[in-house]
């Protein structure tokens, strides 16, 4: 059984980046949001900061990966 200190070693290990926030990063996430049709803005950010990463961006949300699809957006993954 993993402990609280081992979990947080675990977390930090996979070298996960914490991108900060910017206007530009943030414009680009009300332009997807709009878009998309969404008024939560929190996905458009996912695919800004995807799309400034030049990533694919994988994800389990199956109305924001149909509407990525619909957009075109080829770079855009639903975990199956």
């Amino acid at each position: 059984m993993s402990t609280p200190a081992t979990a947080i070693d675990d977390a930090f290990a996979l070298g996960v980046e914490i991108v900060p926030s910017s206007q530009e990063l943030c414009h680009a996430a009300f332009d997807w949001a709009g878009k998309l049709g969404h008024s939560r803005v929190y996905d458009g950010l996912y695919l800004a900061l995807a799309e400034r990463l030049g990533a694919e961006f994988w994800t389990a949300d199956k109305r924001l990966a149909r509407a990525a699809e619909q957009l075109g957006l080829s770079w855009v993954r639903l975990v199956a």
